[in-house]
């Protein structure tokens, strides 16, 4: 079985963002200040993976018992000044790419107004599965061009254009030929990848109280870790490496991770601690902020894959926190990229982490550097702009001169021109010659 993965995030017009393509790696790190962009970038993910569940956009985007999935809800994701935003992604499946951009207009109706969904076959051309017509302003559906594998015009179909095309695409398209049967395949890859998707946002003070065991699937915020975390730990492997995680990044002497009981059967996740010769268990209403995120991302992390949605495709999981290193100690951070990365190659969950943190970035190995986006605000128009470290043209000499924590901290961490003297003087410094 293979796996749909998200391998690439587009954000032409998103928010504050333009023209933006977030690679997505097994760890994709997002630098930047305050106000250049990450965030948005979260968001836009954020926006995909609600998308993915096939339900009306209204419903998706503005509503849930959490209210909108994004700050701002579906108006907040068009830029200033507009009334449309365009987002779109890349999945790999068993060698072949296949890609989704869409248009969502959100006043004065919150609609789909352009929908592609499509793959590129190199010297062979592209092969469009799914491609809208204009939108009718007289009418609510969209008219839809399906592959149907013969030449001419594709033939059209009407679909709604308050859900996603791409989810509407098996009921749709006719299953009747393998050009039919094809599609809804594409269709299925893509929304594997995107409904993998979990955007993590814990919130501490939400983590405290007792949870019915049942609750056991990991929300956003994580108020249900206690649960979830129990759920894990009835797998004797996962429960072992729950607990050596949980000993590399805290300074007490944890022995043992346990659950306590209410009279109503709900449970509270416990720490047992070495203290003053005896050992003695902390409960999760004692526990520091930072222990508890930590234990959010190592839950996360831990978790099965989200059922396959089909028999030939298993569906990835791409785990998606903002601020990564909130709550830890500095001399941590080296010690969770490393746990990020071994688990996530084990269990083939891929990371997105935005942070401000100096120590994590200097954490980052040389080959991590290839996934260190930077996100900026181009001081001309004032738009986000979002670079792969690796591209900058003063790359070398950003990382030959001082670490990439010390640059982030004196605000070096942006694209500049290339001063080939100063450029070859940092080469030199790397290689010692």
């Amino acid at each position: 079985m293979s796996t749909a993965e998200l391998t690439e995030l587009r954000l032409p017009e998103f928010k504050s963002l333009r023209d933006a393509v977030i690679p997505i790696d097994s760890l994709t790190v997002i630098a930047g200040r305050n106000g250049s962009g990450k965030s948005n970038v979260i968001d836009g993910l954020a926006v995909l993976s609600a998308l993915a569940e096939g339900g009306d956009l209204r419903d998706s985007l503005d509503g849930g018992h959490d209210g909108p999935v994004v700050r701002g809800g579906s108006e907040g994701c068009a830029p200033l000044g507009t009334n449309a935003f365009q987002l779109g992604c890349t999945v790999s499946h068993a060698g072949s790419q296949y890609s989704l951009d869409l248009e969502i207009q959100v006043s004065p109706r919150l609609a789909i107004i352009s929908e592609h969904l499509w793959s590129s076959r190199g010297s062979a051309g592209r092969v469009d599965y799914l491609r809208s017509d204009p939108p009718d302003p007289h009418s609510s559906d969209l008219q839809v061009r399906w592959h149907n594998g013969k030449r001419g015009v594709n033939p059209a179909i009407a679909m709604r254009s308050t859900q996603l095309l791409t989810s509407q695409a098996a009921t749709r398209v006719p299953a009747t030929s393998a050009a039919g049967r094809r599609v809804h395949e594409v269709a299925e890859i893509v929304l594997s990848a995107i409904s993998g998707i979990f955007i993590l946002d814990p919130d501490p003070h939400q983590m405290r109280e007792y949870v019915p065991e049942r609750d056991a699937a990991l929300r956003r915020n994580a108020d249900n870790l206690s649960a979830s975390l129990k759920r894990l730990a009835s797998e004797r492997a996962v429960q072992e490496t729950l607990l050596e995680m949980t000993r590399s990044l805290s300074e007490a002497q944890v022995s043992e991770l346990t659950w306590a009981t209410s009279s109503l059967g709900d449970v509270m996740v416990v720490v047992k601690e070495m203290m003053g010769g005896q050992v003695r268990p902390v409960p999760a209403r004692l526990m520091s902020d930072g222990t508890l995120r930590f234990l959010a991302i190592t839950a996360a992390l831990l978790d099965k894959q989200p059922v396959s949605l089909s028999k030939t495709i298993q569906r990835g999981r791409l785990l998606v926190v903002e601020e990564i290193e909130s709550g830890l100690h500095p001399s941590q951070a080296s010690v969770l990229l490393e746990r990020i990365k071994s688990v996530a190659a084990e269990r083939n969950i891929r990371t997105v982490a935005t942070t401000h943190s100096p120590p994590l970035l200097d954490a980052l190995t040389g080959a991590d550097h290839e996934s260190v986006v930077v996100a900026s605000r181009d001081k001309t128009t004032g738009w986000s702009r979002v670079d792969r470290l690796t591209d900058f043209p003063d790359y070398f000499e950003v990382v030959g001169r001082t670490s990439l924590g010390d640059s982030a901290v004196h605000d070096r961490l942006r694209p500049g021109k290339v001063n080939a003297d100063a450029a070859r003087a940092a080469l030199a410094e790397i290689f010692k010659s």
